[in-house]
């Protein structure tokens, strides 16, 4: 038996590599290495060994042949490596040997920088602490870390690599025989190791998109070849780093690179080509301009003289409809002009428009140095400009501005979008150009790293067979929109399949006969993508978890279609079950929210999601998305606190309720009350109860409604006074003792004191509210992830209130305990017994003990409540379980102590339930009614004679 399944290993073995041969054959060439048992895949050539050797044996292997372990540095390489190695588990060249989680390529390389990863789920996880070697196994092709003093198999990977520091030339060559065929080029840095001369190389993410093009040009299929490493030649990836030229190359047959080339272009189908390198005479001088990818903005090597390096020219590389890239004439910029000189510029004709949006889109590439009024005035000149004569080479600019503007800090467009509509009014006028540009061929077509563009002129007859427009990824790790391929279709005659999209978007059939279109030309039918919603402000405890599309045809209402509309979306990032509450189709809604824009699910007529990927069915055409509605985000606990802390607001909201009855059941025993303390201090606990209420509502209804920018500021706002309004009317019931026992003549203590306390303590909360909320604005003066105050907002608005009125309730409460002790033990110096009116001192305390743990109760709860939103999870969930017992415990307490054990309501029970018969006509003194605010001596009265009156 072990015989038989060695021979069918061996046999499974080699059909795997000969069905990878096969494979690659029908691309090109295998047998273009000049090493014997190498075969070339992507200009690099490979070498299974079934031999099982631990990592260091495999490595030196390699190193043996003049090589490395094989390093997967993209999916097709990764797929290619497993599949030749027949579909056994076999080193690849990844360890974190010398740096614990930082792992590293055998070239040197850190997988961080590479931008390419294919880790198992939950892995690296380095059990039992000696996994410092990477694998790859399985159907998926992931990758896993294992102990290095495993055997396993490997594949070893052969190609020189060179490099040069910068301003130095590289030349490399191959043997008598051998032409070069370059695998990888890159003009930056992506180690600290290399050319350690310079002044700068903390940058070790520094990479090229034109390097390898431009080498490859060079040099592929050349025996000798020299590049110069400098910026001329490549541009500058990254100002002020010293950086260096990487080559890898492969040594391979004459005529084998010409036919791997192609393989690799076709692999790589999303490239545009390039525009070489240009020099253009003028009689301002010369201006250089340096090779650019087709799609792209090239600007001139020649810079203004001031600071700012502004460049004097800028050029557009165009791709042909034949995928030819060729240059634009160049448009010559202006030095030392701003936003808002452009901002008093007149748009009066096609040139003036262009001169302007080439500008603006100078002036916005460093985003991160913009305010929000600066984008404020990009937005207002953007709509200008789409206005105005909207031209292809016009439109190039426009869709690099609002690129720009998508890299903009998020804090800065939503200041924009709440003082001037900043960024609605970019996304308006990129749909108003996309109605009205002048096309020179059948479509127009512009792809920029963060949005894509497609608009084009089709007949009716087209329109109802069905038209589409999706987005295929390029299979790497960038998300960058021009790393993919954008692809308008007709239903039917779908080149690529759409289950292999990131987004589409189709058009109902027969959609003339849905919107009434009556004319017989043609139609203008766009598209727009954002690859993600920077553009779209609505600060809210969720996330779209997708890019966004959008279409429309020009000048037809799409509303209320009998046919859907249907979208499907890949998400761009997994969310963790537990983390999210609600999954929505949704849509951008600029009239919403009075005017700011919202996402809305209106018009969803389906919902439904496979494999991860969601489908939506909306009546109607906008920009679509799915919202992803977070939850508070602690996890497993999530659940259970967002029940507790319902059951708890309810039993809270349930004992203030009562409490607030038990005074209307009671009201015949509480007008029987003599003295103005004891009617003060039924007032303030009542005005105390609705102002608790009103928060616990509030909370509970409210706190997680940031769907809504101004609703959910309606709520911070209101939390934010009646929390202050409670605190204040805790100080009220302060002074109401310290008046009732320390100021001893009733002349203090006025019928107008309920006013002056009401005033105070419902005024001065609104006085703070509106003077913070005012001058500030939606997402100044709230946080953007509950309905409550924003960090600084909550410091000095809140915070700091609240500390004062809790400090000067500790100073009442002192002062008042000092008082009645010092009085206390000064009797019994005297009299050598107690006061004759003990129970009077005994009360006052009872009351001070109750006043003073509601404050406690009262502020710790809040506390609790309004600080789990820091950013450590076991602290946040730590304060959300004591927020929730605090919570409780705050509704309990004020209903056991101001009502279950009030004795008016005692008496009102007994009473209510006929337990007791005899009615008790007396004045109720302050021994026997424990709610009443002590008063003083003069105004005490007891007489329990039938015949007294009522006070």
């Amino acid at each position: 038996m072990v015989a038989a399944d060695g021979t069918r290993n061996v046999l499974r073995r080699w059909t795997w590599v000969l069905v990878v041969l096969c494979v690659l054959g029908a691309f090109h060439s295998v047998t273009g290495c000049l090493e014997e048992g190498y075969v070339l895949f992507n200009g690099v050539c490979y070498k299974d060994f079934a031999e099982e050797k631990t990592y260091e044996e495999a490595r030196a292997t390699c190193a043996s042949d003049g090589g490395l372990l094989s390093m997967p540095k993209d999916n097709t390489t990764n797929i290619f490596i497993h599949n030749l190695a027949g579909g056994r588990n076999p080193w690849i060249g990844l360890n974190d040997i010398n740096n614990e989680g930082q792992w590293v390529f055998e070239d040197g390389q850190t997988l961080e920088s590479s931008g390419y990863s294919n880790w198992n789920r939950g892995e690296p996880n380095d059990l039992g602490r000696g996994e410092d070697c990477a694998v790859v196994y399985g159907s998926g092709h992931v990758w896993n870390d294992a102990p290095c003093s495993l055997t396993k198999g490997f594949i070893c990977q052969l190609g020189e690599t060179g490099r040069a520091c910068e301003r130095e030339l590289l030349t490399i060559t191959c043997a008598e025989g051998g032409t070069i065929l370059v695998s990888y080029a890159n003009y930056g840095r992506t180690s600290s190791t290399y050319c350690t001369e310079g002044p700068r190389l903390t940058d070790t993410d520094c990479t090229s998109d034109t390097s390898q093009n431009l080498v490859s040009q060079l040099c592929n299929g050349q025996e000798r070849c020299s590049i110069q490493a400098s910026n001329s030649v490549f541009g500058d990836p990254c100002v002020g780093t010293h950086k260096y030229l990487e080559v890898v190359y492969s040594c391979v047959r004459p005529g084998d690179a010409t036919s791997t080339t192609e393989q690799m272009t076709a692999a790589t189908s999303y490239t545009q080509g390039y525009c070489a390198e240009d020099v253009v005479e003028t009689e301002a001088g010369q201006f250089v301009f340096n090779s650019t990818e087709g799609g792209g903005f090239s600007y001139s090597e020649e810079r203004c003289p001031s600071s700012s390096a502004k460049p004097q020219a800028s050029r557009f590389c165009r791709v042909t409809t034949s995928g030819t890239a060729v240059w634009d004439p160049p448009v010559f910029l202006t030095c030392d002009v701003s936003l808002r000189n452009l901002s008093q510029t007149t748009i009066a004709s096609a040139e003036a428009a262009l001169a302007v949006a080439t500008e603006l889109q100078v002036i916005t590439a460093q985003a991160n140095t913009l305010s929000s009024d600066d984008v404020t005035i990009a937005s207002v000149l953007i709509q200008q400009i789409a206005n105005a004569v909207p031209t292809e080479q016009i439109g190039d600019s426009l869709m690099t501005t609002v690129d720009n503007l998508m890299n903009v800090d998020s804090a800065v467009l939503q200041q924009s979008q709440q003082d001037r509509g900043g960024p609605t009014r970019v996304v308006q006028s990129l749909e108003t150009f996309s109605d009205t540009v002048i096309l020179t061929g059948e479509k127009y077509t512009s792809v920029r790293p963060g949005v894509a563009l497609q608009a084009a002129d089709i007949s009716v007859e087209e329109l109802d067979k069905g038209q589409g427009f999706a987005f295929y990824p390029s299979g790497n790790s960038s998300n960058s929109l021009m790393d993919g391929s954008v692809s308008g279709f007709t239903v039917g005659a779908v080149r690529e399949p759409l289950l292999t999209a990131d987004i589409s978007i189709t058009l109902p059939a027969n959609l003339s006969s849905m919107v009434q279109i009556n004319n017989t030309g043609d139609v203008r039918v766009s598209y727009t993508l954002y690859n993600d919603s920077s553009l779209f402000v609505q600060p809210s405890q969720g996330a779209v978890g997708t890019r966004i599309v959008g279409s429309r045809i020009a000048g037809l209402p799409m509303k209320n279609l009998t046919q859907p509309v249907t979208v499907t979306f890949a998400p761009l990032q997994d969310f963790s079950p537990e983390d999210v509450r609600e999954v929505q189709c949704v849509y951008w809604d600029f009239e919403a929210e009075a005017g700011q824009g919202a996402w809305s699910n209106e018009g969803c007529m389906n919902q439904t999601e496979d494999n991860g990927r969601y489908t939506c069915s909306f009546n109607h055409l906008t920009n679509f998305a799915v919202f992803f509605d977070l939850r508070d985000g602690f996890g497993s606990h999530d659940k259970i606190l967002e029940v507790i802390t319902t059951i708890a607001c309810v039993v809270s909201i349930t004992g203030l309720v009562l409490t607030l009855l038990s005074f209307i059941v009671t009201m015949k025993f509480n007008r029987r009350v003599v003295g103005a303390h004891a009617k003060n201090q039924r007032l303030v606990l009542i005005n105390l109860c609705v102002a608790l209420l009103a928060i616990l509502v509030i909370f509970l209804a409210g706190i997680n409604q940031t769907a809504s920018p101004i609703g959910c500021t309606i709520v911070a706002a209101l939390l934010h006074y009646f929390l202050l309004a409670a605190l204040i009317w805790m100080a009220m019931e302060a002074v109401n003792i310290y008046l009732a026992t320390v100021m001893v003549f009733d002349h203090y203590v006025t019928r107008n004191f309920i006013y002056k306390a009401a005033a105070v303590a419902w005024g001065f909360p609104f006085l703070i509210a509106v003077s913070t909320a005012g001058p500030s604005n939606l997402y100044e003066y709230r946080s953007t992830k509950y309905c409550w105050l924003a960090r600084l907002t909550l410091q000095y608005a809140f915070l700091l209130p609240a500390g004062l009125i809790l400090l000067f309730n500790m100073v009442v409460f002192s002062i008042v305990m000092y008082k009645l002790l010092k009085g206390e033990k000064k009797q019994k110096k005297l009299t050598g017994a107690k006061k004759k009116n003990e129970a009077d001192h005994q009360w006052a305390i009872r009351q001070l003990r109750r006043a003073f743990s509601i404050m406690v109760l009262f502020g710790l709860t809040w506390v609790f409540g309004f600080f789990f939103v820091i950013d450590d999870a076991a602290a946040r969930t730590a304060f959300a379980y004591l927020f929730c017992i605090f919570n409780t415990l705050q509704g309990l307490f004020i209903f056991v102590f101001h009502c279950f054990m009030r004795e008016d309501v005692q008496k009102w029970r007994k009473e209510f339930f006929g337990k007791s018969k005899k009615k008790n006509h007396y004045v109720v003194n302050r021994s026997t009614f424990s709610s009443s605010v002590a008063r003083t001596p003069q105004n005490i009265s007891f007489n329990p004679s039938p015949s007294v009156s009522k006070a």
